[in-house]
């Protein structure tokens, strides 16, 4: 049976270099909250405070190991206000980013986006194969949006055909959520994606309330 973690990680890095943290489920690292927490470095005995900006950074910092080493022409699905575009801006290895959102809004969100390498593109999914050439992306990146995807057969079938290299997809499974709009389990997803041939990793998340992460590669 797979079970499904409840908890957040809220942590900071020590001087010493060591990663310092501990989960629990009441604050989001995110959240406005005056929650701080006193930890004890394992490695050199330093007491640290991790406080909502500490534990901000060293989440977000999580969040972006999972997308390194990425080149070439790369979708950020769901890209929101930027959370991995600003981020994969930095890289030299990518030569475009093509940031998709259904929300109209993300544009003024992304207007101080000033890199010639990012492109916003206001698009609905199921236009996802008409909007690009079969083989153009070499990497498909997302967050937190693949529950939100009402017709995944569709979705897969387009990403098999744009996608030539690598798809890493983070999210979360919660079966009870109301929001989510089809019910796929990550295991279920990575059966999906290897009747399309991809070869995939999937991981589940302890650090990350109901978070999996799956890797897919031709």
């Amino acid at each position: 049976m797979e079970e499904y973690n409840k908890f957040l990680i809220w942590g900071t890095k020590c001087n010493c270099g060591n990663q310092c943290s501990i989960l629990q489920n009441e604050h989001h690292p995110w959240d406005e909250t005056d929650f701080k927490v006193k930890l004890k470095c394992e490695k050199c005995g330093s007491e640290l405070v991790v406080d909502k900006s500490s534990a901000e950074i060293f989440y977000n910092n999580k969040i972006y190991g999972y997308y390194e080493k990425l080149y070439g022409n790369v979708i950020d699905l769901g890209c929101g206000g930027g959370f991995l575009s600003r981020r994969l801006i930095s890289n030299n290895s990518i030569e475009k980013i093509y940031g998709i959102d259904l929300d109209e809004d993300c544009a003024e969100e992304l207007k101080d986006v000033r890199s010639e390498k990012f492109k916003f593109i206001n698009l609905d999914l199921c236009n996802l194969s008409e909007q690009f050439l079969d083989n153009s992306i070499d990497f498909l990146v997302s967050r937190d949006v693949f529950m939100f995807i009402e017709d995944t057969n569709k979705y897969l079938d387009d990403v098999t055909k744009i996608v030539k290299k690598e798809i890493r997809q983070m999210g979360w499974y919660i079966e009870s959520n109301s929001r989510i709009k089809n019910k796929l389990s990550p295991k279920e997803i990575k059966e999906e994606y290897e009747k399309r041939g991809w070869n995939v990793e999937l991981e589940y998340l302890n650090w990350y309330k109901g978070g999996y992460f799956i890797k897919a590669n031709k």
